[in-house]
Parts: C-alpha cells; structure tokens; sequence
C-alpha cells in the first residue's frame, strides 16, 4: 500500500524558507521502520504471545479484550511467529522524498509460523460450569457448548491454542501442547577490527545477551532474540545481521 502526502503541508509548521526545507527533505537517506499490529477482531485470547514474549511487552488478555503491545516492544517477531490465528501482523514502512511528494510504502511482512501441536487435551467435567466462555473464544470452533448442559469438544479441528484453558473461569480445561522453534532470520555479527569496545551495544541489549570480552563484544546467538537494537546503537557500525538465505 502507498501513501502520497504533499511536503508542504507537512512542513506548514516551520517558518524556515520553503527551498531550504525541500532540499533538506530530498538529501535525507531512505527511512524504515517496521510495526506490530494486533487484529483484534482475529486475537482469540489464547495468550500464548503474552507468555513467550521475552521482555514483557504484551499485555494480557481477557475475555472481552484482546491482547496489547506495549511500547517497549523490541520489534523481535516472536508474538507474530507464535500466534496460532495470525492475529498479529509484522507492517514494514518506508518513507520516501520525491520533488514535493512524501511517499509512505506499507507492507505486511511474512513470517515464518512455529509448529505448535496437540499433545493432551484434559477436560474435568466435575469443576465445569458449562458457561460457554471456552466456545466463545475457541477460533476453530472445535467446542461446544449447551449452556448449564453439556460440553464437547472436536480435536481433530482443535489447534491447541489454548484458549479455552487460558479463559475458564473454573479451570476446567487443560491443554497440553508441544511448542516449536522459532525461525530465526539470520545471526548476528561483530566485526572485531570496527569494534571500539565502548560496550553500548551490552548496556541497550534488552535480554542481555551480549558481553564485553578482552576489549570486544560478543553475542551469544543461541540466546539472542534478533531485536537488532545492538546494530542501531553501535557507533561504528560494527553489528550487522547475517541472513541465511545470503550466505547459506
């Protein structure tokens, strides 16, 4: 999706000369910046991004309200690649400066989904209410539910989600699930002869995954979450992501 926005209207505010301003606005470099989006109307309340999120930065669900990113999001995918409904959307966007236009390029970026399987749907018939919360937010429709009556559940339509666990009032309901690995992208790189050794990039690492060694820095990859914060504080440029898809 493009957007187009006239410079002038933007830059209506300043009362610096018109051509100073275009110039300035034309010699700017290419500006990225990539979102997360919750679709509220697909969340379906399992919370699994709420607890596989590494730093904290996803607010709860609950019956009448979806989850919520917090603005200390890293921007790492994890919640995007874990969703079991695809309820969260990673949008890239691109700021261009043409002539007198601004040009604002969104994209949904596709990520690679993790495997997550049924291994033990537990259901005490003892303790339910029968209410019809777990229906209600089973995305599949695989539960059903007579109110005050019976329960059943289908699981070959089951996507283990756990929602119905997640939002059961009586915790009548328990879902056993095996989680895959999340695809990483790439690993990231410390040039060594760039590295000043100023450890900013230890100091902003938000899961502490790097570590200053003999003047150097270096990053345990197993462990990193590809946030890339340490590449955008770096002074000298000496973090960078390595693809796989580049270089095997």
């Amino acid at each position: 999706m493009e957007i187009t926005k006239n410079l002038r209207e933007i830059l209506s505010g300043l009362d610096d000369d018109e051509e100073f301003l275009k110039h300035i606005a034309n010699h700017l470099s290419e500006i990225k910046k990539k979102s997360l989006y919750v679709n509220e109307s697909l969340c379906c309340r399992c919370n699994l991004c709420y607890k596989e999120c590494p730093i904290d930065a996803i607010e709860r669900a609950k019956v009448k309200k979806a989850v919520k990113i917090k603005d200390n999001c890293v921007k790492c995918e994890i919640c995007a690649k874990t969703c079991p409904v695809d309820a969260i959307l990673v949008l890239e966007g691109k700021i261009n400066v043409e002539g007198w236009n601004v040009k604002y390029n969104i994209e949904k970026k596709e990520v690679m989904k993790r495997k997550i399987r049924l291994k033990n749907y537990i259901f005490n018939d003892e303790v339910c209410g029968k209410c019809g919360i777990c229906a209600m937010v089973c995305p599949t429709k695989a539960i059903k539910v007579v109110r005050k009556k019976s329960f059943s559940v289908n699981l070959d339509l089951c996507i283990a989600c756990g929602a119905c666990e997640e939002q059961c009032p009586k915790k009548a309901v328990k879902v056993e699930r095996e989680l895959g690995e999340i695809y990483k992208e790439g690993y990231m790189e410390v040039n060594k002869d760039a590295c000043v050794g100023c450890l900013v990039c230890v100091e902003e690492c938000p899961i502490n995954c790097i570590y200053g060694i003999g003047g150097v820095v270096e990053i345990d990859n197993d462990k990193c979450i590809l946030c890339r914060i340490c590449e955008e504080v770096c002074p000298t440029r000496a973090i960078s992501m390595v693809e796989y898809d580049k270089k095997g």
